[in-house]
């Protein structure tokens, strides 16, 4: 699910950039999906290209689910566990030969986010349809969280951007437990 996420949002960003005529964009790949560094601890964002990173997963505990029932056709009540909704924080770094370039690349980036920060199935039709909507907010990094981040991505800083894209939604449809409905509640039978 978090691939398809970070699979479409790199291509409504390419397709944007596309269309910006300063940018004259000539690749049929600006935008990669890729770790900031490879194991051998050389830059694994491609030259004259941006970057999407994934650098953190977290719980969206404010509209947490709670155990979902639906009714089978067989006319019994099932229980599924509750859908889990995730936060991703993903780092947009330019690697541009031309440092200019990259600060224009990565204007790009931010100026499609300002255009259009919400993700649905009628506004963006690549969207996977196990997706129900995706927003994107710009997140703003103290200069203490870059160096943390950065000496955690052991890289050497480059010019990015963090956006924290909310609301994934992921549902497992594993049945916990299914009972008969409740059909007759008898409460004139009640004992002080």
């Amino acid at each position: 699910m978090i691939d398809k996420a970070l699979e479409v949002l790199k291509k409504e960003i390419h397709d944007y950039l596309v269309r910006l005529p300063e940018l004259n964009v000539t690749s049929e790949t600006v935008v990669h999906i890729t770790p900031i560094v490879k194991f051998n601890g050389d830059i694994a964002v491609p030259d004259n290209s941006l970057g999407l990173t994934l650098v953190n997963v977290e719980e969206e505990r404010m509209v947490k689910s709670r155990q979902a029932t639906t009714l089978t056709s067989e006319g019994q009540v099932s229980h599924l566990n509750p859908a889990i909704k995730l936060n991703l924080y993903v780092l947009i770094t330019a690697n541009f030969n031309k440092y200019s370039t990259g600060l224009g690349f990565l204007s790009g980036a931010i100026r499609f986010f300002q255009g259009k920060n919400v993700f649905n199935p009628q506004n963006t039709p690549g969207l996977d349809q196990s997706i129900e909507k995706l927003i994107a907010e710009l997140f703003t990094l103290s200069f203490e969280q870059q160096n943390h981040i950065w000496g955690a991505l052991g890289a050497k800083y480059l010019p990015s951007v963090m956006y924290k894209i909310r609301m994934l939604t992921i549902q497992e449809t594993l049945i916990t437990d299914e009972q008969p409905p409740v059909r007759i509640m008898n409460l004139s039978d009640r004992r002080s």
